[in-house]
C-alpha cells in the first residue's frame, strides 16, 4: 500500500497571463522578456482567441479539437510558417526541423531508423553512464550543497548525444556547442518579434551581432565534427555516417556538407535542449513533492534490485514515467507551435482569412481549465493508464502532434526516464524554500533564475558499483 500523502496540495511557479489581448507597444515589450507573459488570460479558458477585428493577424488556438483539425485533418490549409525558419536558420540552416516538402521528407527517412524503440533501447547503457557520471560529480563536492541543476542536465544530455546518435565530438568543441546554443537562444525572442511583424531580416535589434556570432561559432564547430569524421577509416553507424552514405533518390547525390551541417547542428542543439529542460523542471517538481520523490525511488528500487537501470527496466518504471509526464504538462520543453493558413478558414465559428498566424501556445493548452481539471496543481496520477487512456490526443503534446511530430520523442522519453531513475538512486532533492522560477520561453522553456536545488548524494552507493549490487 502507497504511503499517503498529507502535504498541501503543490502548485507551481506559472506565468501571470494579461487580462486581455495587450496593445502593440505593451505586447512587444512582454514579449520580448518572456513570450508567455504576452498571452491573454482568455487563451486559458476559450477554445479560440481572435487578436484583430477587420482583418484578424493572430489567432491563439487551444481546443484539442481544433488542433487535431490545423496538425492532421486539414494541414493543408495551415502550413509551417517562415517564422521558425527565418528565426533558427543562421544556426540550424535547411535540417530537419526547418526544412519543407521532399527535401525534409528525405531527410527525415534517412534518420528514421536510430529512432526505432529497439534501436535506442541499446543506448540506455550510454545514458545511464552520463546520469552516473553526473551523479559522482555531485559527489566529489560533499555531502550537501546547492548545484544548478538547469546546467547539470544540459551537460548531462548533451553527453548522452554525442555518445549515441552523434558520436565522436571532440570535448573543446562540445563545450563551444554548448555555449554557443544557448548564446543564440538568449536573445531570440527579438528575432522572433521582428519576423512576427514581417520586419526585414537584416533588421539591427541590441543582440543581432551576438547571435550571428554565437550562429557561427556552433557551426564551424560542427564543420569539425564532420571534417574529423570524414578523415576516420572507420565511418561507424550513427546519424552522421548514415547521412555521409545517403544518396539524393532522385539524383544519386550525396548531401552536400551545408546540408549535413545543417542536421547535425539540429540534432546537437534539438537533441538534448529539450530533454534537458524536462528534466530541470521534474527535479524542481520532485524537490518540491518529497512523497512523491520517495515514491518514485522506492519504484527504482524494486524494479532494479538496486543495480544500474536496464533497457527492460524502463516500461516498468511506471510511477517514475507519470512523474516526467505531469512535469512536461506543467512545463512543456517545447512551449509554443506556429502555423499560418494557406487559404481563407473557419475554426469555431471565427473567419479567418489567408496568412493568419496561427498559435497553438501548448504552454496554455497543457493548463487550459476547459481541458483540465484543477490544471495548476501537481498531480502525475494525471497519468495512471486508465486516466490518460480518457485524454485527447492533442490535449497533452509535449513533442509536438500530427506529421511533424518530434522525431526524437521516444528517445527523448527514454532518456529522461533513464537518467531521472539514476539520478534519484544516487541523490536527494530539495528545495532552498524560496526560489520560485518563472518558466520563460526561448523556444526550449527555461527556468529564470536558473535552478538552484539542494542536492545531497546518496553516499553508501556508489552509482558506478552499482551493478555488483
Amino acid at each position: 500500500m502507497a504511503d499517503i500523502d498529507l502535504t498541501p496540495p503543490l502548485y507551481p511557479p506559472t506565468v501571470r497571463p494579461s487580462k486581455g489581448v495587450l496593445p502593440l507597444p505593451l505586447f512587444l515589450a512582454r514579449f520580448i522578456r518572456n513570450p508567455l507573459r504576452s498571452l491573454p488570460r482568455a487563451v486559458y479558458h476559450e477554445p479560440i482567441v481572435v487578436h484583430g477585428r477587420e482583418r484578424p493577424l493572430v489567432a491563439w488556438v487551444t481546443s484539442p479539437d481544433l488542433i487535431e483539425t490545423i496538425l492532421l485533418k486539414d494541414a493543408g490549409s495551415f502550413a509551417k510558417t517562415r517564422l521558425d525558419k527565418r528565426v533558427l536558420k543562421p544556426v540550424l540552416g535547411d535540417g530537419l526541423l526547418t526544412s519543407e516538402g521532399a527535401s525534409w521528407r528525405w531527410q527525415r527517412k534517412l534518420a528514421s531508423p536510430l529512432f526505432r524503440h529497439a534501436e535506442i533501447l541499446s543506448y540506455v547503457p550510454a545514458m545511464v553512464s552520463a546520469a552516473s557520471e553526473r551523479v559522482e560529480d555531485w559527489r566529489k563536492r560533499g555531502a550537501r550543497f546547492t548545484a544548478h541543476v538547469d546546467e547539470d542536465m544540459t551537460e548531462t544530455t548533451f553527453k548522452v548525444i554525442t555518445r549515441t546518435v552523434l558520436a565522436g565530438t571532440a570535448q573543446a568543441d562540445s563545450d563551444i556547442i554548448l555555449r554557443a546554443g544557448r548564446g543564440y537562444l538568449d536573445h531570440i525572442t527579438w528575432e522572433i518579434a521582428a519576423a512576427m511583424l514581417l520586419l526585414p531580416e537584416g533588421i539591427w535589434h541590441p543582440f543581432r551581432s551576438r547571435m550571428r556570432k554565437a550562429a557561427r561559432d556552433e557551426r564551424d564547430a560542427v564543420g569539425r565534427l564532420l571534417a574529423s569524421r570524414r578523415s576516420e577509416t572507420a565511418a561507424g553507424d550513427d546519424l552522421l555516417a548514415r547521412m555521409i552514405d545517403a544518396r539524393h533518390p532522385d539524383t544519386g547525390e550525396p548531401m552536400p556538407d551545408d546540408l549535413l551541417i545543417d542536421n547535425l547542428a539540429t540534432f546537437l542543439l534539438a537533441g538534448h535542449e529539450t530533454t534537458a529542460k524536462a528534466l530541470t523542471w521534474t527535479l524542481y517538481l520532485l524537490a518540491r513533492s518529497p512523497h512523491w520523490q520517495n515514491r518514485a525511488r522506492d519504484e527504482i528500487k524494486a524494479v532494479t534490485g538496486g543495480g544500474p537501470v536496464q533497457p527492460e527496466h524502463i516500461g516498468r518504471l511506471e510511477i517514475t514515467t507519470r512523474i516526467l509526464k505531469e512535469a512536461m504538462r506543467l512545463y512543456p520543453p517545447a512551449p509554443v507551435l506556429t502555423r499560418v493558413t494557406t487559404k481563407p478558414v473557419t475554426l469555431a465559428g471565427r473567419d479567418l482569412p489567408e496568412r493568419t498566424l496561427i498559435v497553438i501556445p501548448i504552454y496554455a493548452v497543457h493548463r487550459h481549465h476547459g481541458v483540465w481539471e484543477d490544471p495548476g496543481r501537481f498531480d502525475p496520477d494525471r497519468f495512471l493508464a486508465e486516466a490518460e487512456a480518457q485524454h485527447k490526443r492533442t490535449q497533452f503534446m509535449p513533442f509536438g502532434f500530427g506529421g511533424r511530430v518530434c522525431i526524437g520523442q521516444a528517445f527523448a522519453m527514454i532518456e529522461a526516464i533513464a537518467i531521472l531513475a539514476t539520478l534519484l538512486q544516487g541523490a536527494q532533492f530539495e528545495w532552498d524554500g524560496k526560489h520560485l522560477p518563472e518558466p520563460v520561453s526561448r523556444v526550449t522553456l527555461r527556468p529564470r533564475g536558473r535552478m538552484p536545488l539542494i542536492v545531497s548524494p546518496i553516499q553508501s552507493v556508489k552509482v558506478s558499483a552499482l551493478a555488483k549490487g
